[in-house]
């Protein structure tokens, strides 16, 4: 697919508009943070207000309160907690849409499970600041995709290895020789590039040199540290912008992700990410430091971009943009053209446009960018509407701070309150036990205390009330079943989320997975690897993901339980009910993770079942009674008998001939028979015949 040369110049240009647009949003940003971490100006360590600090004379008081309210830091917090535990303990299935092939989603289902809590290592730290970006700023985006990472090691080899590879390889049947005779160097170096092709001319004569005087040496080979998906949360307006018209994100023109890296990574990437070593080497030179400065169209500069935001050194470290441009060729044909470049060297010597890599991406994941925008609601079209914590809740919690430091001022004055005393004879001394010298009994003398407003904490506790139900809090038994509603959306909108990450981690495995390997099934310490290969998690899956919030209300929760436990034992007549399937739903009720670890598979349950009744029967016909068990698999256990004496002649022969062994076995039987009518008579009795 041919496509125009990149313009970077161009780029360069969207990405100014793109940081423009954030400017609003960033405004608010600001507000959000500064209402979660409770900054204003003119603060003090010991919470009181100074005129040294605020510049003026405070009020009511020079030194009054000036405390930290932490309202909307704690609904962020408890809403962060409440989304982590959801995503931790949900139930993750990929359900597969071109096939009933059961096996191929058991495995599919089992490699997610396996990417998200061993293979990739941040996805719960990212998770989590993408959660607390979210409920902040009110949008946070993540970044998948497929990092392969190779470094160089130190590798031995030696003279008997070269012999063996000689003994295979017909053109190398004298290499030992050569090697060892200092005439035939070159020769040497010359066997040493074919054995070796990446290594350099002055690797290959070191080589030379020490396998001649010691019979071995060592040489530089890459290997292979990281070959699997990754996350990164970004922040909008900080780390990703998209332009002017976007309104949703798989539909932007295109859209850029900025990342400061090292000059060591930047090197690295030449091998590991396949970037061109003289973009990376004029970077080096001319970038180190820079930071976007955005534009205006009418010339002033815009200060919504912060690469120091969260107080990051950036002097030591280069800041890179990553392009994705959504564009057809000449054909029509659309796709995702990728392209890494620098607004700090946009060009070299020659006024030729440069870059790390300009190339068409080839992900599985149906043409989609690597990102997923993560928005807390859904007011409008427009991304940035979506609302941060700090921007509903910023007055109510200024409010609560009025109500609470008037009570500690008051609280300060009626402990030490003002003291009149006559003009030029304050006391020397002040405090408990203290002698003061007066003339007339006004001299000294307190002055009137003011009185306790016993309506401001109402007021405070009316502004906590209504911000309870606007978050979802229950405040009361008749708002409990509205908060678990609100709670819920929360989560589900999340998890909504979670399923197209999902999405894009399976396609990413799906085209850069290894052709074979090995996925532990999470949460068993009593499970082995499950061997895949690629052509085992191919095609198009439904990634299901669920929580119910009731659930962490054991209340709701145990009456759920109960309800659960009528419902099979006595409207199920007919046992349609999978059992199975009914303690893996109880255990996701109560815990996954120890559901996984104590549930067997429904094959191995069955089976269990089968060989016990075998032993049984191996028993009776040994002369011992075995009595049953109640709770057993009646109905199989029967026909496991049923099957032993069909396909077994010397037990059908003994079965006539022997009585104790007929009544013994007849005994059991009629037990397991018996167990089986208990349940349908108690059925019938409570629904009527």
């Amino acid at each position: 697919m041919a496509a125009k040369k990149v313009n970077i110049n161009e780029l360069a240009k969207e990405l100014n508009q793109a940081a423009i647009r954030t400017n609003d949003y960033m405004n608010r940003s600001e507000l959000n943070s500064d209402a979660r971490y409770n900054r204003w100006a003119g603060q003090s360590a010991d919470g009181r207000k100074w005129k040294g600090n605020v510049g003026h004379s405070p009020v009511p008081f020079d030194g009054c309160s000036d405390s930290k309210v932490p309202l909307v830091d704690t609904y962020i917090n408890e809403d962060v907690d409440l989304l982590m535990t959801s995503l931790r303990n949900m139930q993750l299935n990929a359900a597969p849409l071109e096939s009933n092939d059961a096996e191929q989603a058991s495995l599919t289902t089992n490699l997610l499970r396996y990417a998200s809590n061993n293979a990739i290592d941040e996805f719960y730290s990212e998770a989590e600041l993408c959660a607390n970006t979210m409920l902040e700023n009110g949008l946070s985006v993540m970044g998948i995709f497929w990092e392969r990472e190779q470094t160089l090691t130190y590798e031995d080899i030696d003279l008997e290895q070269i012999g063996m590879v000689a003994q295979q390889q017909p053109q190398f049947s004298d290499a030992v020789q050569t090697i060892l005779d200092p005439a035939r160097e070159d020769e040497a170096i010359e066997l040493g590039r074919q054995l070796l092709p990446d290594a350099s001319q002055k690797v290959l004569r070191k080589i030379v040199k020490d396998l001649r005087e010691t019979g071995s040496a060592q040489y530089p080979s890459p290997m292979t540290t990281m070959d699997r998906p990754t996350l990164v949360s970004l922040r909008v307006g900080e780390d990703f912008f998209v332009p002017l018209d976007t309104t949703e994100l798989q539909k932007a023109r295109m859209c850029f992700y900025r990342e400061f890296m090292t000059a060591e990574q930047l090197r690295d990437a030449v091998n590991s990410r396949d970037w061109d070593k003289k973009w990376v080497d004029t970077i080096i030179d001319k970038a180190k430091g820079m930071t976007m400065t955005v534009t205006r169209n009418d010339g002033t500069l815009h200060s919504g971009v912060k690469a120091n935001r969260m107080n990051l050194d950036t002097s030591e470290v280069y800041e890179i943009i990553h392009c994705y441009e959504r564009k057809s060729d000449e054909h029509g044909v659309p796709g995702i053209w990728y392209t890494v470049f620098s607004p700090h060297a946009q060009s070299d010597t020659h006024g030729n446009d440069i870059c790390a890599t300009y190339e068409l991406l080839d992900y599985a994941n149906g043409g989609m960018y690597p990102f997923v925008l993560f928005r807390r609601e859904f007011l409008s079209r427009r991304m940035d509407d979506s609302r941060g914590y700090g921007e509903v809740a910023y007055t109510w919690q200024r409010q609560i701070k009025q109500e609470w430091d008037g009570r500690v001022d008051r609280s300060y004055l009626a402990t030490i309150p003002p003291l009149f005393h006559p003009p030029g004879r304050p006391p020397t001394k002040w405090g408990p036990g203290v002698f003061i010298p007066r003339v007339r009994s006004d001299d000294y003398q307190f002055a009137d205390q003011p009185n306790w407003d016993f309506g401001s904490k109402e007021i405070e506790d009316s502004i906590r009330d209504t911000a309870d139900r606007y978050f979802g809090r229950p405040t009361s038994p008749e708002n409990k079943a509205h908060a678990l509603m609100r709670q819920q959306n929360t989560v589900s909108r999340w998890l909504g989320c979670w399923k197209m990450v999902f999405e894009q981690v399976l396609a990413l495995y799906q085209q850069f997975a290894p052709e074979e390997f090995l996925v532990r099934v999470v949460g068993s310490d009593k499970a082995k690897a499950l061997s895949m290969s690629k052509d085992d998690i191919q095609g198009q899956y439904d990634i299901i993901l669920n929580y119910q919030v009731a659930n962490n209300d054991m209340e709701l929760l145990r009456g759920k339980l109960d309800l659960l436990k009528v419902i099979v034992g006595e409207f199920d007549i007919n046992g349609v009910v999978d059992r199975t399937e009914l303690m893996s739903v109880v255990f996701s009720y109560l815990d996954p993770i120890l559901g996984e670890r104590l549930m067997q598979p429904a094959e191995n349950a069955e089976q269990k079942q089968i060989d016990e009744e075998k032993s049984s029967f191996a028993k009776i016909f040994a002369g011992m009674e075995d009595d049953i068990k109640p709770g057993q698999a009646h109905e199989l256990r029967l026909g496991v008998l049923d099957g032993v004496m069909k396909n077994n002649p010397a037990a059908a022969k003994r079965y006539m001939e022997d009585p104790k062994f007929k009544d013994d076995l007849d005994k059991r039987r009629q037990q397991h028979q018996h167990q089986l009518d208990q349940k349908a008579n108690a059925q019938i009795g409570r629904l009527g015949a």
